[in-house]
Order: structure tokens, then sequence, then C-alpha cells
């Protein structure tokens, strides 16, 4: 079917709402020096501290009880030093755009985090060694689901009105009706931002799992936590319908039927603090 919603539509809304146009200027910066081997954590911090909602962030992340410091975490360059690359990574990428959920949806706010924190306990469960990477695609991935909701709010509603009336789950009704879902719209995005492929590519195929895809394991990871949080916490309207896990999602990252029973019991009985507030 012809696409109601292109990628070229998605990137010019974006880049001309006043919630997305920063973004960019704050997170691209910040890759390109993790990307570049001579980055020190002094040239960090002074890319950090240029931005002072991106400086309040890091230090009430670095001083929060989720970390544990003993001490008060005074200033940026103390705490990139404490937290380290990765968590400052996930700082950085994901609390600036989870900040913009936040102001319109706190729902998907919570959600977010929630998924994060799942995908976080399953990456180590399944012995990932980028823990930090998956935990950022988790605050990451529904971003399509706020551009779709304040960009396009006449094709958003239009979604949310099939999805009701034909009983389907909302990312099924978006790619009915606009002929592409949330995930592909974030996907969009964060390329279009020089999000690295590690990240963007989980973030867009997570509705739609393949197992032959690049990163396949990540967006295993993604794809299960988004399900799982949904249904561990699911406080969304009647119409609403949970999507169903993806068998071959469960295969990649190794889990038995029973093993993956065990872990839906074992995280029904976790309490998760958001990783990003």
């Amino acid at each position: 079917m012809k696409r109601a919603i292109d990628r070229e539509t998605v990137l010019k809304a974006i880049a001309t709402n006043p919630l997305f146009t920063n973004v960019p200027s704050v997170t691209v910066p910040i890759i390109t020096m993790f990307n570049d081997p001579n980055t020190s954590f002094h040239s960090l911090s002074k890319v950090i501290e240029t931005d002072p909602e991106m400086s309040a962030r890091v230090l009430r992340i670095a001083n929060s009880g989720y970390y544990g410091f003993r001490e008060k975490i005074k200033t940026v360059s103390h705490a990139v030093t404490l937290l380290g690359w990765n968590t400052i990574k996930m700082i950085s990428l994901g609390s600036t755009v989870l900040a913009r959920m936040q102001k319109k949806n706190r729902r998907l706010h919570e959600h977010s985090n929630r998924t994060a924190n799942i995908a976080r306990f399953l990456a180590l469960e399944s012995h990932f060694y980028k823990i930090e990477e998956i935990t950022v695609v988790g605050l990451l991935h529904d971003i399509g689901l706020i551009i779709l909701e304040i960009c396009f709010p006449v094709e958003y509603y239009k979604a949310k009105q099939y999805a009701v009336d034909h009983k389907v789950p909302f990312y099924i009704a978006e790619k009915r009706v606009l002929g592409v879902d949330h995930g592909i719209i974030g996907g969009w995005t964060l390329e279009d931002w020089d999000m690295p492929k590690n990240i963007a590519t989980p973030v867009m195929w997570h509705h739609n799992y393949m197992d032959k895809k690049y990163h396949s394991r990540k967006t295993a990871v993604i794809h299960v936590a988004d399900v799982v949080s949904t249904v561990l916490d699911f406080s969304g309207p009647g119409w609403e319908k949970i999507p169903e896990v993806s068998q071959a999602a469960i295969d990649t990252l190794g889990y038995s039927d029973t093993q993956f029973r065990d872990i839906l019991y074992t995280l029904m009985d976790m309490k998760f603090d958001p990783l990003i507030t």
C-alpha cells in the first residue's frame, strides 16, 4: 500500500518541531566524541557542560540512589569520571529524547523507562557485554510513537480508531492505516540524527522482529522487553491490545519455554526504579 507517512515527511516534521529541533545539537557532538579514540573524560565533560539541561540531568542521575555513591557529586567532570563512558552515553542519548516524552506523554515516558529496565535485565540474563547500549535502545524504542502523536495527530487518531474498531495492537493499526509503524518512524529519526546503527536498527524493527537482520539479538531483547513491560504494568485503555511475543525472538535469546516462564515470574516480583527521570 502507498504510505500515508514516508521518511521525507517525518524528517521534515521533526526538523521544524521545537520539541525535537535541538536534540541533534546535544547528542551528535557526544556521539562523535564516543567514536573518537582520543576523547578524554575532560573533553567529554566540557561538551556536556555546554548544555544546562544535560548537565543537570547527569548530576541528578549521578546523585540518585540507583548508583549509590556515598559522597555528593557536585561537578559534571566528577560525575563523568565516576559513571563512565557507557552510562554517560545512556544518559546523553536516552534522557535527551525521554525528556520530550515526559513533557507530552507521561505514560509513554514510564513505559520507556520500564522497558529499558527489563531490557537491561534480559541482556544480563543473556550474557550481553554492552548492557548500557541495550538500555539506551530501551529508552528510545518508542520515540516514533511520540513523533506520530505530536507531529501527525490526524494520522495518529485514525490509527487509534482502527485499533479500536478492529481490536488489533496499535502497531498493526499503524501499518494498515499509515503503511508504516512507529518503530520505523523512530528508526528513520535516529538515523537522521546520526545515531549509531546498533541503536537505530533495534528501534526500527522492535515490532517486526526478524532473526536474519543485523543486530538481531539487540532487537530480540527490545522486542521482548517492550511486550513484557506492557504486560507487567498494563494500565492502558480497554481498547488497547497487547502484541504477542515473537517465538523467534525468544529462540534468538536462547530461552526454553520453561526458562522464559521463570524469567517472567522473576520480573513480576521485581521493582524497577526509573533509569532516567
